[in-house]
């Protein structure tokens, strides 16, 4: 009969293979020789009938017994086995554990001295078994001295009190580990560290006006600020004051972003402040403008007010074109940034230049209204209108009196608008550009072609497909037809 066994609970689940939750939990814990001990006592248990004693195990995998046993004990720790008789050598093979846990059990006697050391300072409740479970277990598997860790137990009491939580203590313990000091040496300096810079951390708290007791987190925060960052006390508790900012870890980015800056003076930090605020300002009129609410304003400082401050527009343009947007039913930033974006591409930046702009926009559109009423239409001006009128304007030189006069003519037409820039087409064709000139060429007498036909008015030349072709063949490319205007 083999000495290795599997347990009445592990008969009774039926598992013969290896557990799934062995590989994950355990094995990439575990020693490769425990692993090879523990793969091969669970052979011998799936084939338990074999006779079989752990000095046969030790032979055929070429350690000692000595070694064998050692390896059971440990992964007796790991609640992996449990070892039921030393004389005979006998052990039961546990269930796998499906908690997720990978803690050892641990011998009373290991720790005894350290368990009542804890308990004495923290004085002011019970350590429960798992809180201790939760410090052994750190202990075993970092190269943390208990010794250090207690050091790291009583700085944290003194700062928290004896009813500190056990979860804060590992906080601060697994820090103190993560930056390798595991040892009374070196705990006592970085503690030492910690204890000089109380006194600075107190003027800091004064400022701020914080009245809670100092904490671990707030010294790291000072040795970032101090010493990677190189900031003097002085210069500390001046941005501290001028930030207004009531808690280290919000202070703490804004020392992030002065080191960016390289603003080390009280100028640097003052100029620097005073801009955060004034875009945080902008952020808050625009959103209100806009009729939106936001919680935080640090997302809509860095993708929207910053790039329009950089572009050139100040906090009062900004304000109005979230009045106007807002007007125009749009409403959200995405749809001011396009509108800003647009004002940008026409050279809109001032104040002054953009309400020169919507003046004459609205005078553009007002104009367009008129003529829209000469032709006997009810709408109102869109886009294609004001191209239209642009291109009357600008491109083609006629006046508005010229151009309300082409309106009046091409009223009651099937299409009124593509009529009246033929007409203005035929005018500039043959140079008139006002009123008498027009009259001269196309009195107001002469009667339109309403039905379509081939002319538009009754002096107007006629061609032959012939002749049009011809035209065709003898012109070279108009370069301005291709160019983007």
């Amino acid at each position: 009969m083999s000495f290795c066994n599997f347990s009445k609970e592990n008969t009774n689940s039926g598992k013969l293979l290896i557990d799934n939750l062995f590989v994950s939990n355990y094995l990439p814990e575990l020693n490769e020789e425990a692993v090879k001990v523990y793969l091969y006592g669970l052979y011998l248990c799936q084939n338990s009938s074999l006779d079989f004693d752990v000095y046969k195990m030790a032979s055929n995998l070429n350690l000692t017994t000595e070694q064998i046993i050692d390896n059971f004990k440990y992964l007796e720790e790991y609640g992996l086995v449990l070892i039921v008789s030393n004389n005979p050598f006998t052990v039961n093979f546990i269930p796998v554990n499906d908690s997720g846990a990978k803690y050892k059990r641990y011998k009373p006697e290991k720790y005894e001295d350290l368990s009542k050391a804890l308990q004495v300072i923290i004085s002011e409740r019970m350590i429960s078994t798992s809180e201790y479970s939760e410090y052994f277990n750190l202990l075993e598997s970092t190269p943390l001295k208990p010794e250090a860790f207690l050091m790291i137990v009583k700085y944290c009491t003194d700062l928290k009190g004896g009813d500190i939580s056990y979860k804060y203590i590992l906080a601060v313990t697994k820090d103190f580990v993560s930056r390798n000091i595991t040892t009374e040496e070196l705990v006592d300096k970085e503690l030492s560290n910690y204890n000089a810079l109380t006194k600075e951390i107190g003027e800091l708290f004064r400022t701020l006006k914080i009245s809670r007791k100092q904490e671990v987190e707030d010294i790291q925060f000072y040795k970032k600020w101090s010493q990677k960052y190189s900031f003097e006390h002085e210069i500390i508790l001046f941005a501290a004051k001028q930030s207004k900012i009531k808690n280290l870890k919000t202070l703490d980015k804004i020392f992030d972003e002065l080191y960016a800056s390289k603003c080390f003076t009280e100028s640097d930090v003052n100029n620097f402040l005073k801009t955060k605020q004034e875009k945080v300002d902008v952020a808050i009129d625009v959103c209100k403008a806009l009729g939106i609410y936001v919680e935080v304003y640090e997302t809509v400082i860095n993708n929207y007010v910053s790039p329009w401050l950089s572009m050139g527009y100040d906090h009062k343009t900004l304000v109005f074109i979230a009045n106007y947007c807002f007007k125009s039913n749009r409403r959200t930033l995405e749809q001011m940034n396009v509108t800003i974006n647009n004002l940008m591409k026409l050279g809109y930046i001032t104040l002054e230049s953009i309400v020169n702009y919507i003046n004459e926009f609205n005078a553009t559109d007002k104009f367009i209204y008129k003529i829209l009423e000469y032709l006997g239409i009810t709408r109102k001006p869109n886009g294609w209108d004001r191209e239209n009128v642009k291109i009357w304007r600008r491109d083609w030189n006629f006046s508005d009196e010229v151009i309300l006069e082409a309106s009046k003519r091409a009223a009651g037409t099937t299409n009124p608008i593509p009529y009246m820039n033929a007409i203005l087409s035929n005018w500039k064709s043959k140079g008139a550009y006002t009123l008498e000139e027009v009259a001269k060429i196309n009195p107001p007498t002469a009667k339109t072609n309403t039905n379509n036909g081939a002319k538009h008015f009754e002096n107007e030349r006629n061609y032959t497909n012939e002749e049009l072709d011809k035209l065709l063949q003898q012109v070279d490319d108009i370069k301005e037809l291709y160019d983007k205007i």
